[in-house]
C-alpha cells in the first residue's frame, strides 16, 4: 500500500471514531448500531452485545433523561492492511439533564476512556468488527 492510500485511510479512519459518538450523542442509535458487523463485538463495562440489534438496544437502555456528549481525543490510526484498521482514541464523557429551554446548567464530566476499535471494509463500507471501552478515570460528581 503506498502513503496516500494509507493516510486516506486514516483520514477515514479518524472520522469513524467521531461519527459513532456523534450518533450516540445526537440520539440516533439506530445509526451507532449500524456501524457493527453482524459478528461485530462491543465490550462494554456493562457486559458484551454482538451485532448492530444489540448494539442499539444497549444504547436504547440508557437513562433517558439524560443527555451525552463524548469528546474524543488524542486518536491513533493503524493500518493494518487495505481493509483492517485499529483506532485508538481517548474519551471523555459529559452527562446533564436536559433543560426545559435552553442548554443544560448541570453538566458534568462522568468518566475517561480509552476505546479500541478494530474496523473491517466490507461492501457496506467500513463498520465495527470489535470495539472495547477500557475505564481510565471515574469522576465524582
Amino acid at each position: 500500500m503506498d502513503d496516500a492510500a494509507r493516510r486516506a485511510i486514516e483520514t477515514d479512519a479518524s472520522r469513524f471514531t467521531a461519527r459513532f459518538y456523534s450518533h450516540v450523542d445526537g440520539g440516533r442509535l439506530n445509526e451507532a448500531g449500524r456501524l457493527f458487523l453482524p459478528t461485530g463485538v462491543w465490550h462494554r463495562v456493562e457486559g458484551k452485545c454482538t451485532g448492530p440489534d444489540e448494539v442499539t438496544k444497549a444504547l436504547g437502555s440508557r437513562d433517558a433523561s439524560r443527555i451525552s456528549t463524548h469528546i474524543v481525543n488524542n486518536v491513533v490510526v493503524d493500518v493494518k492492511d487495505p481493509v483492517s484498521v485499529e483506532v485508538t482514541a481517548t474519551i471523555i464523557a459529559y452527562h446533564a439533564t436536559p433543560a426545559a429551554k435552553g442548554p443544560a446548567t448541570d453538566a458534568h464530566p462522568s468518566g475517561m476512556f480509552r476505546s479500541i476499535e478494530l474496523w473491517k471494509k466490507t461492501l457496506q463500507g467500513w463498520k465495527i468488527a470489535d470495539k472495547q471501552n477500557q475505564g481510565i478515570m471515574r469522576f465524582g460528581h
